[in-house]
């Protein structure tokens, strides 16, 4: 588009600079240079809606020289009409309903408002440009905000499936989708922003035993009172997640394993001390074991998550409810 309206633009000044008026000339070489400057800032800093409403802004301009001016044999009119169109495909409905709005009434200004130096068009062409612009306005708009709403939804519809994708359906919590296909991208973007990192694997202890023994719906409970330990006992940015079963893990950013081993344990110890009611209102009291490694770089990763595992077999090996890490 920006191409097109630079040659577009470029070859106007060049074919009718001698038919133009100063006015007109001055205004399409003054858009010619925003939009090739806007490109230039678009492609430094990518904010292509500051750009997009600085280009609209100055072919405004132009659109308001062209109506005064009249253009070349009185027919600067028809170009106005392609304004609101590419407004509210540029800015959308908000931005492009302010523009097309106000170019609308200086137009109207122009046409039939006081002498001031402006062409003289013929009445019947100035009542049908009028009544042709409001329609292209009207459509335009109308377009647009069906179109945005439409991408609204859509974009609600894959928001949806992606939060259910990266869900637990049980617990409501993370699950192990959402480390491996969206945590491990977050951190090789911004590496600095969470690394070192360190891997908690915990595993309750004993649950096959409390669900035989009190049925798979306090175990579901179990489950979802653990996640809500995790969630309450570890800070906002510690990534919670289930990762299968009776296993969870939780990532600590920026912290590494000795430190993560020591906030491991006081998780520990408050689950050994958690007590929950069976539906007979008897106390059940669980606990849970937990391997600790540190990951250096996202390629570590699948290591690291081994080593963890093995640190948590070692823990369930000497007896259950333990922290074991590189520094046990």
């Amino acid at each position: 588009m920006v191409a097109i309206a630079i040659v577009v633009l470029s070859m106007l000044v060049i074919l009718n600079y001698d038919v133009y008026s100063p006015i007109l000339t001055i205004s399409l070489i003054l858009v010619n240079i925003t939009i090739t400057s806007s490109t230039l800032y678009f492609i430094k800093t990518g904010k292509l809606e500051v750009v997009a409403l600085i280009s609209m802004g100055i072919v405004f301009i132009m659109c308001i020289a062209l109506t005064y001016t009249g253009g070349k044999e009185n027919t600067g009119l028809y170009w106005l009409m392609f304004y609101p169109v590419v407004s509210f495909a540029s800015l959308g409905a908000k931005h492009g309903t302010w523009l097309g709005s106000c170019l609308l009434v200086c137009c109207s200004f122009i046409l039939y408002g006081p002498d001031i130096g402006q062409v003289n068009y013929p009445e019947v062409e100035k009542s049908r440009f009028l009544a042709a612009f409001t329609l292209v306005f009207v459509f335009s708009f109308i377009g647009e905000y069906f179109r945005h709403k439409s991408h609204m939804d859509i974009a609600g519809i894959t928001l949806e499936q992606t939060q259910d994708a990266y869900t637990d359906q049980l617990t409501g919590g993370a699950n192990r989708r959402f480390i491996t296909s969206h945590f491990l991208k977050l951190v090789d973007e911004n590496p600095h922003e969470y690394l070192p990192f360190s891997i908690l694997l915990l595993d309750l202890d004993n649950f096959k035993a409390m669900n035989d023994t009190y049925g798979h719906d306090f175990g579901d409970t179990v489950l979802i009172e653990f996640t809500k330990l995790l969630e309450s006992q570890f800070p906002s940015s510690a990534v919670k997640a289930r990762y299968g079963g009776e296993e969870f893990v939780v990532i600590l950013p920026n912290e590494r394993s000795q430190r993560a081993a020591k906030l491991a344990d006081k998780f520990r110890n408050h689950v050994s001390e958690h007590v929950i009611l069976t539906s007979d209102k008897a106390k059940v009291a669980f606990t849970c074991s937990i391997g600790v490694a540190q990951v250096n770089n996202v390629a570590e990763y699948d290591n690291e998550l081994k080593k963890a595992d093995e640190y948590l077999y070692l823990a369930k090996e000497q007896g259950r409810n333990k922290v074991m890490s590189a520094h046990s």
